[in-house]
């Protein structure tokens, strides 16, 4: 009678080792295949394009102080004053949008006040600036 050996156990990563071959094969044709591009069929030359960046208009900034005055295009005023000199440069210039940076100690009734003033001259936006904690 023929004596056969025992076959030999196998161990468990050398069941995976064709897997890892079949992944890395069909990695190496996904990267050819993605490589490979196919040619236009006409040969076009595209026209450039610009693009029209419209900006939109830059807010007016307006400091108050803790004081109660305002400060405004370099000048220093009371704040009932502020609407009226902003009247004039938006008649000019056409877009009516300011920021309000308060000094945290300034009165609360004069802020108010401002804003309202402001709204009466139609201001389209009005932002009151605060600082992130």
């Amino acid at each position: 009678m023929i004596d056969f050996q025992d076959q030999q156990k196998r161990r468990t990563y050398e069941a995976v080792v064709p897997l890892i071959n079949v992944v890395f094969l069909l990695l190496i044709f996904f990267l050819l295949a993605g490589t490979m591009q196919q040619a236009e069929p006409v040969d076009v030359t595209l026209p450039v394009g610009e693009l029209d960046e419209i900006k939109p208009p830059e807010a007016v900034t307006i400091y108050v102080a803790d004081d109660g005055f305002v400060y405004i295009f370099d000048q220093i005023i009371e704040a009932r004053f502020a609407p009226f000199m902003l009247r004039s440069f938006f008649l000019k210039e056409g877009h009516r949008s300011v920021q309000v940076k308060a000094d945290q100690n300034a009165d609360a009734e004069t802020i108010i006040e401002l804003m309202a003033q402001m709204r009466e001259i139609d201001v389209e936006e009005i932002s009151l600036i605060t600082e992130r904690k």
